[in-house]
């Protein structure tokens, strides 16, 4: 090859880099029927997680057997539902202020009622945070708290957090609180260790060190990077936001969206 040729071809390969790091990322797309109230997610098994009259269903992506249920009239409406561990699923019940553990097949393990918790306070968001802990948010006291309900101990709890809680997104390791005016993050000794400044968050989802989200009809993502803070992504989902979902969830790189009975997945 000519080195005349040799360059021409190295700078042709990286303007098309250059353009596809420019450029929204193109995603493929399948859609599945789902008759639904509340989507709420889907496991490394290819199993989905939704709500029809209050009942909380399990049911592989192609239906070829009968969907696994757990309802409990005596709950009141299904609050959240934490996915994180798919052997150890958490419902939260917000006006009973109760947590239900299930394992895989949807038998009820443990029951927690949230109300006996001494000193007494208000919970509205509930996350797992490990083999024997949940993440709390103390809405009496405005405060972020790691409780063991194994051994029934407040292990730590945040300084005061002045701003509305939207959502409460959480892993093992961090709790991430989305506000009117951004992301705050807390780690497991209940210190804030960063600030995602932004506005009108719509929607938001996270996976284990990976975060989108849906602002001024505009889906973005972002990394938690080494330094405990969201550094945004190149490029953002290809996908119509003209017609906002009813509910999102990200797992493994894949995008759910879920809107008129129709689940659709996006793949990078």
């Amino acid at each position: 090859m000519k080195k005349g040729d040799l360059i021409l071809l190295v700078l042709c390969c990286w303007v098309s880099a250059f353009a596809k790091a420019q450029s929204p990322q193109t995603t493929s797309k399948q859609e599945i029927s789902l008759l639904a109230d509340d989507f709420y997610g889907v496991d490394d098994f290819n199993n989905l997680y939704y709500g029809k009259d209050n009942v909380f269903y399990k049911s592989p992506v192609n239906f070829k057997t009968k969907a696994l249920q757990f309802y409990d009239v005596q709950l009141g409406d299904l609050t959240s539902v934490d996915l994180i561990n798919p052997l150890k699923i958490l419902l939260f019940y917000k006006d009973t202020q109760t947590v239900v553990f299930l394992d895989n097949r949807l038998n009820e393990n443990l029951r927690i009622k949230l109300s006996n918790i001494q000193p007494y306070r208000y919970f509205d968001f509930v996350g797992l945070a490990g083999e024997r802990r949940l993440w709390l948010f103390n809405t009496d006291a405005d405060r972020v708290e790691l409780y063991d309900y194994i051994n029934d101990k407040l292990i730590l709890s945040s300084p005061i957090i002045k701003q509305s809680i939207d959502k409460m997104l959480t892993d093992y390791n961090f709790c991430h609180l989305v506000t009117p005016a951004g992301i705050a993050t807390y780690n497991n000794y209940g210190s804030k260790v960063s600030q995602l400044d932004m506005n009108g968050i719509e929607l938001a989802n996270y996976d284990f060190e990976q975060l989108v989200v849906l602002q001024n009809e505009e889906w973005m993502t972002y990394k938690f990077n080494r330094n405990n803070s969201f550094e945004k992504n190149e490029g953002s989902w290809d996908v119509d936001v003209k017609d906002k979902p009813q509910s999102l969830y990200l797992k493994n790189g894949k995008l759910y969206l879920y809107r008129h009975n129709k689940l659709s997945v996006h793949t990078d």
